[in-house]
């Protein structure tokens, strides 16, 4: 009987550190996502408002050269039309999926870090948890309407009900980290209705004990 006691006893223990370790983790998750949210969505902004550029004028030859030259231009424009919206305070809508969902993302993190060092260990949890509203809410350049789950079917009348700067809802994915937590990535989607969706990959590292964005790319579009 007293075997059986200590051993309950052993099995409680493993069990609440596995729980301990689980939350330290998904804090320091959580601690990362809102230390890069900023620069992360301010540039996530500028790349996904470049699908929006028009076609040029019936005078002019749409050649890929031309596409490269007009991209230029209008990220130049949108980051110099975000840095006025941010001085005169004038918030920027976007519709905000209120959680942050699971993706994986090992192959890539490991081929865009290559001193990157992951484990068997580095599975990524399959829980989509909660945005804290406030802390991304603390970032006033933009103002952000949170949607519980993306239209579908008939709700997607919702997509025409509305102009925002962005056509559609965000997305961000869980943050998939190395071993040693130097590095991380995650993905942006913005859902836009039927047949209507593009993400973006964003790889971030520390730099003197700061998160920041390292780069981001074109990961899909539908």
């Amino acid at each position: 009987m007293r075997k059986i006691y200590f051993a309950l006893l052993l099995i409680s223990g493993i069990t609440l550190t596995s729980c301990d370790n689980k939350t330290a983790a998904l804090e320091f998750e959580k601690n990362a996502m809102y230390e890069v949210y900023p620069a992360l969505i301010d540039s996530v902004w500028v790349n996904a408002l470049e699908k929006f550029a028009p076609p040029p004028p019936p005078q002019i030859k749409d050649t890929p050269e031309y596409r490269i030259k007009r991209k230029k231009e209008y990220k130049k424009q949108f980051n110099q039309d975000l840095a006025e919206f941010k001085k005169k305070n004038f918030k920027i809508d976007l519709v905000f999926l209120d959680k942050a969902i699971p993706k994986e993302n090992r192959k890539e993190l490991q081929e865009h870090f290559k001193d990157a060092v992951l484990s068997e260990n580095d599975i990524l949890d399959t829980l989509e948890y909660k945005f804290n509203r406030k802390k991304l809410d603390a970032y006033s350049a933009f103002h952000l309407k949170y949607v519980p789950g993306i239209p579908r079917g008939n709700d997607r009348i919702f997509y025409n009900e509305c102009c925002y700067s962005i056509r559609g809802i965000f997305i961000l994915s869980r943050i998939q980290f190395d071993s040693e937590k130097k590095y991380g990535v995650l993905t942006a989607g913005i859902d836009c209705g039927g047949m209507c969706g593009y993400g973006y990959r964003i790889y971030i590292k520390k730099v003197k004990n700061k998160w920041v964005v390292d780069k981001i790319e074109d990961a899909w579009i539908a």
